[in-house]
């Protein structure tokens, strides 16, 4: 089911046919260079058990108009305390492409999208967005989206960033 649609993207619920681009995706050394590459079975439990079952706020299949192939999962999903309760109204935004579409300004645009749907449709009143800070894609992407930088932490292994955007309306 098509759920959201922007310039060059359609964002659908996953399908069983996602399941080989997505364990490709996911088995590149390059795309997982922050991460260690699981094992295929591992892969594909994690499609079954994560991205097959509907919800109604979570990651979605991204599909690249141009070529109808499904190259990874955008979306936003519940924010959550340090306790493990959702906080209403809020949610984390996230996405996770292909090494092929790199450098296209697709994530940009599937992150304005769920913006824009996040605010307006799901009346939410912050986003968050977290990553590795070595990513500098990701963090290029998030801070054009206009979010700001509100914490940083790790170790010497790995250093993080956490963002949050407010809602256009409690913006000053």
């Amino acid at each position: 089911m098509v759920r959201l649609v922007s310039e060059r993207l359609i964002f659908r619920d996953h399908e069983a046919a996602d399941l080989e681009p997505y364990c490709e995706m996911e088995s590149d050394q390059v795309y997982r260079a922050h991460q260690p590459v699981h094992p295929r079975e591992e892969l594909e439990r994690s499609f079954r058990n994560s991205a097959l079952p509907r919800k109604e706020m979570g990651l979605l299949a991204t599909v690249f108009k141009a070529d109808g192939r499904y190259i990874g999962r955008t979306g936003l999903y519940p924010h959550r305390t340090e306790d493990g309760v959702i906080v209403p109204r809020e949610a984390i935004l996230a996405f996770y492409l292909a090494r092929p579409y790199w450098g296209r300004g697709i994530a940009t645009e599937a992150g304005r999208a769920f913006l824009e749907y996040g605010f307006r449709d799901l009346g939410l009143v912050k986003i968050h967005a977290g990553m590795n800070q070595a990513n500098l894609a990701s963090v290029r992407v998030i801070e054009k989206l206009g979010f700001t930088r509100v914490r940083s932490g790790g170790d010497d292994r790995v250093r993080w960033h956490d963002y949050e955007l407010d809602a256009p309306s409690s913006r000053p």
